[in-house]
């Protein structure tokens, strides 16, 4: 009864170490974003030589929100 006990309790201990050591992986850090008022950069990473590599922002009601830029091509006259 002893050995089972002890083994369950070893169990027990692995796999709650196993847990905290996966949930600490999880956890990152809030992107950073160089800002104004409503307008932003928000920095994803750092290249090699240490310039921040990331994506235009816009704050709309009160949340970061990624700008996206349609390409349209249009063909141009002279009218």
């Amino acid at each position: 009864m002893v050995r089972w006990s002890a083994a369950l309790l070893i169990l027990i201990v692995a796999f709650a170490g196993g847990m905290l050591w996966a949930q600490s992986k999880n956890v990152q850090p809030p992107p950073q974003v160089i800002s104004g008022a409503d307008f932003g950069f928000r920095v994803d990473s750092y290249s090699p030589d240490g310039t921040p590599v990331g994506h235009v922002v816009v704050r709309q009601n009160g949340e970061w929100v990624e700008v996206r830029v349609p390409v349209n091509a249009r063909r141009l006259t002279t009218k």
